[in-house]
This record gives structure tokens, sequence and C-alpha cells, in this order.
């Protein structure tokens, strides 16, 4: 993780927190697990989703010499909410900017599959229980 305190926006240069949801499930605390947002609030919504809009177009799918899967892709983007943001090493809370790449929606699923992110090991990401007063 990043040297904050807290899980920070996944837009480079931006180290605003992250807000989470809860999401209820009998393997975790109190039958909750938390799901971390991708990006901050201001880069969800008005000026700043367009902020991410353009600089997931510009970025475009990272999978173009096919090092997921040996596939290049070839997916046509004609909209953002066609691009995901993925974290290289599979874990969501490393907002590092050399973890994070632009993929297209299918591109990212191929990622998750061949780098295991997937996997049970993978799922479970220790927090600091002081970011979460009210669970």
């Amino acid at each position: 993780m990043s040297r904050c305190d807290y899980v920070k926006c996944s837009i480079p240069n931006c180290c605003n927190k992250v807000g989470y949801h809860r999401v209820k499930s009998a393997k975790f605390f109190e039958g909750f697990s938390v799901k971390w947002k991708t990006v901050c609030e201001k880069h969800r919504n008005g000026l700043g989703k367009a902020i991410t809009d353009n600089w997931k177009l510009q970025n475009g799918c990272s999978n173009h010499t096919g090092k997921y899967g040996g596939i290049p892709c070839n997916c046509v983007i004609t909209d953002p909410s066609q691009l995901e943001i993925n974290h290289i090493d599979g874990n969501n809370l490393n907002r590092d900017e050399n973890n994070i790449e632009v993929l297209c929606s299918n591109c990212h699923r191929l990622a998750t599959m061949t780098q295991n992110h997937h996997l049970p090991k993978n799922k479970f990401k220790s927090c600091n229980r002081e970011l979460f007063p009210d669970l």
C-alpha cells in the first residue's frame, strides 16, 4: 500500500481517500466483507468523471502486446465504460502508479484468470480495523 494511512484513489497523482462497500458475507468479520471502491468521490462524479473517462480513453487497453493469454487485444473502444482499472499484482489496495493499468473488460477478466487474482489467497486483504469504526 502507499505511504498513506488510508486506501487512495487509483487515478495517477490523486491521493484522495476512497470509500468502501460493505458486502454481506458469512466468511468475514460479523458477516460483512469490505470491497474498496476504485476511485475517489471526486473522480466518480461530474467534471472528475470526465477527467477519469478521458484518462482511460487516452490509455486504452494495455493488452495490445498480448501479455495476458498471448493474444493481443483487438477490441474497438467506443465508450470509457468498456475500460476498467487493473491492479497488476492483484492487490486492490496497492494503488502505486506502477501497479495500475487500463484494460478493456475482456482483457481484465483474462488477466484476472491467467494471473490467478481470483483465487481465495488473493481475495483476503489485510486492512487497518481503525478505518472501519462502524464494523
